[in-house]
């Protein structure tokens, strides 16, 4: 029954993530975790919360093994050691945090509160200091829930959890002391979170600009000859780009297989094409391309944008990989040392800079390449957004080949859209294209492929709460926690001390 009980939390936990629409069904995780926990003692209740925890990793993060296998390069089972490894690791905040909320509860009550509050200052403080996961966020759970993901604007992702743990926390509340007057708290709690964003709404009708623009992703060809594949995309791009009707188009990342800097031929017929389809609107194109013409420059990851005459406006190179949001105590020694006995490059734990804000037709914009987008856009120390009006995400996750990393990095999405009250576009083959409003409401969402997306732009210049004062509301929330903390630890003290006398 035990074993039956941790796999169904498991599975409660990472439904969201399989079906986004489900994100309800994570408050009720939380009903058969603490129910197994609740009368064992610390030891026993951070094994069966590890254990949780690991199996949380082990259905939201398998397809992990692809991106690790591609930077690691090694055997099947040494990929599969490090995986096993970074799952157990992934499962130690879930198990943290049974232990002290264990501590923290009253002893014959439970305080959904206290579990709202132990969780948020968990999370922030593993952001901060020890973020070896950065897809492992509860908020990301709730991306289908607009009402709770504007709250982002206030606090970030964490504030966010603090309230989707407090609803869950109700719902174990009223799981263990059943009566009908545990159910008016949380009803009263839904009321006010709905209400607050109706009274804290401001007047930006002034600040407001509309454009059009496409989404346009054309299928990747799979051929045996390069040189005809080359060929059949220049067709297939240059066809979808007559299709379009609006002045700024948006394509993925690595929408062409040629470098677009030293192979002169291609690049000259996909130009002398795209002059006769382009006009006067404007083509963002993803390519890989060397930094210059010489044979050994380095090739970059980029996006190049163009003018109607083919003209290059503006090139941005990603800066940043899946694993750029990592941070934790002795990280550099840790990648010098994986860089000397692996088949690992040493800048992939680079931390990337402020993005470039790009201009045009009344649009500014900053570019996040795929995996970027699960590396906050608003923290302490910098705002990447800072007088923009939209975010434009662009991804190519065939080869991640997982509904799951799909969905994932649609939520990341929605987080950043919220979190700096920016519109975002998403350009991805292979995955989920789509716009998101400045409130984090999904107003499309589809998978493109071999289609242009018509979005209509509804354009703000607002600065969200969380960029003025990006520490002020978690800083509250560590404040009570730690008195929490100190008037639990006094009464426990004081209890040992009675009961020695």
């Amino acid at each position: 029954m035990e074993f039956i009980l941790i796999i169904l939390s498991s599975i409660l936990f990472t439904a969201p993530y399989y079906y986004p629409a489900l994100f309800f069904l994570s408050w009720f995780a939380f009903i058969p975790l603490i129910y197994l926990v609740n009368d064992y003692d610390y030891s026993h209740s951070f094994i069966i919360a590890l254990l949780i925890g690991f199996l949380n990793s082990v259905f939201s993060l398998h397809w992990l093994y692809q991106p690790l296998n591609t930077a690691l390069k090694m055997p099947f089972s040494f990929n599969l050691v490090i995986l096993f490894i970074y799952f157990l690791f992934s499962a130690l905040p879930l198990a943290g945090w049974v232990i002290i909320n264990k501590f923290l509860q009253p002893q014959n009550s439970y305080s959904p509160f206290i579990a709202a509050l132990s969780w948020t200052v968990l999370e922030y403080f593993r952001f901060e200091f020890f973020n070896f996961n950065p897809f492992n966020y509860f908020a990301y759970t709730q991306s289908a829930f607009p009402l709770v993901v504007q709250y982002a604007g206030y606090g970030g992702v964490f504030l966010v959890s603090f309230i989707t743990v407090l609803f869950a926390s109700y719902l174990v509340k009223i799981y263990l002391e059943p009566a009908w007057k545990k159910i008016v708290p949380l009803i009263l709690i839904f009321i006010v979170v709905a209400a607050v964003p109706f009274f804290t709404k401001t007047d930006l009708e002034a600040n407001i600009s509309r454009q059009k623009v496409d989404l346009l992703v054309a299928d990747s060809v799979r051929d045996d000859s390069f040189f005809d594949k080359i060929a059949k995309e220049i067709d297939n791009l240059t066809d979808l780009v007559k299709k379009s009707k609006n002045e700024v188009i948006f394509m993925p990342e690595k929408s062409i297989s040629f470098d677009l800097i030293r192979n002169n031929y291609y690049r000259d017929q996909l130009f002398s094409r795209l002059k006769e389809s382009l006009g006067t609107s404007y083509l963002q194109l993803g390519a890989a391309a060397a930094k210059d013409q010489n044979y050994q420059a380095e090739v970059f990851n980029s996006l190049f944008l163009f003018s109607g005459d083919m003209k290059m406006i503006k090139r941005t190179n990603k800066q940043g990989n899946i694993m750029s949001g990592i941070n934790f105590p002795y990280l550099k020694e840790i990648n010098r040392l994986m860089a000397d006995y692996l088949n690992y490059k040493p800048d992939l734990l680079k931390q990337p800079v402020s993005a470039a804000e790009i201009d045009v037709k009344n649009i500014a914009y900053i570019n996040l390449f795929a995996e970027e987008i699960f590396i906050p856009v608003v923290n302490k120390k910098n705002n990447q957004i800072q007088d923009m009006n939209l975010i434009v995400n662009v991804a190519a996750e065939e080869k991640a080949a997982s509904k799951v990393y799909n969905n994932l990095s649609f939520a990341a999405a929605v987080f950043r859209a919220a979190e700096s009250r920016t519109d975002l576009i998403r350009a991805v083959s292979g995955g989920l294209s789509g716009y998101i409003n400045e409130r984090g409401k999904v107003l499309a969402k589809t998978e493109l492929a071999n289609d242009i997306l018509p979005i209509n732009l509804t354009l703000r210049k607002e600065t969200s709460y969380y960029q003025k004062y990006p520490l002020r509301i978690i800083k509250i929330i560590i404040a009570i926690f730690i008195l929490i903390v100190i008037i639990k630890s006094i009464a426990v003290i004081k209890n040992k001390w009675s009961s020695r006398n």
